[in-house]
């Protein structure tokens, strides 16, 4: 039961962070350069991260990790295995679902440190 648990919150940490990808992405429309690429995934694996934290404060780091790397790894595979995308010549554009898994960690840790400190 714990395990169905932990994976149903997994699938809610990638589902926010999808979400707020793309938002940024489809509908605000920011442009194909490094910053415009990289400013929705770091502000949706933020968001997943703090959603992590909130499930659970004990494993949210280890389940923003997770959702990071699936997320990561899905995008990954849907970009250059299902539509065959190649690298191209800006291997940091064509690889930037890889920033996913440490955004999810800096937004766990962040919110993780904001309740730590908020106790004090």
């Amino acid at each position: 039961m714990l395990a169905v648990l932990s994976g149903l919150r997994t699938i809610i940490c990638i589902g926010v962070a999808f979400l707020v990808w793309y938002v940024l992405v489809v509908i605000v429309k920011l442009p194909g350069t490094l910053l415009g690429v990289l400013f929705p995934v770091w502000l949706g694996g933020l968001a997943g991260g703090i959603v992590s934290v909130i499930f659970s404060a004990r494993q949210g780091l280890m389940m923003a990790t997770t959702s990071g790397v699936l997320l990561a790894a899905g995008f990954l595979w849907f970009r250059h295995v299902y539509l065959g995308i190649g690298l191209g010549t800006n291997t940091v554009l064509s690889l930037w679902p890889v920033w996913f898994p440490p955004a999810f960690y800096v937004g766990a840790y962040c919110y993780l440190s904001f309740l730590i400190y908020r106790e004090k």
